[in-house]
Parts: C-alpha cells; structure tokens; sequence
C-alpha cells in the first residue's frame, strides 16, 4: 500500500466536502444584520438635540435673570 492509497489528496477532500454540502448557509451578517448604525444615528441625534435645548435654556435663563 502506498501513500496514495492511504490518504486522498487536498484537491480530493476539498471537492468530497463540497458534494456533503448541499445546503448553502448565508452569511451571519446576512441572515443578523448588524444594528449598531442605527443606534450610532440616534445617539448622535439624542446629543445635538440636548445640546440645542442646553443652549436655549441657558439663553433663556440669561435674559430673564440678566435685569
């Protein structure tokens, strides 16, 4: 027996586990799209309008409490 025999090549295994696979599975990424750029937007969202309402508030505050 020689070495041939004993082991298939690599080129053999790969196409053998390409024939057992008859079903394709797509992507994790695909199937559980990620959600972190729509929590990144709100996020960003939340800051410029807290910010917007600090700004006007302390505006506010000034003019009345200025006299």
């Amino acid at each position: 027996m020689n070495v041939g025999e004993r082991t298939p090549l690599r080129t053999d295994r790969g196409q053998k586990e390409t024939q057992d696979n008859d079903t394709y599975l797509p992507p994790r990424k695909a199937v559980h799209p990620s959600e972190q750029g729509k929590w990144t937007r709100i996020f960003y969202v939340t800051l410029l309008w807290l910010f917007i309402i600090l700004v006007v508030s302390l505006t506010v505050w000034g003019i009345e409490y200025s006299s």
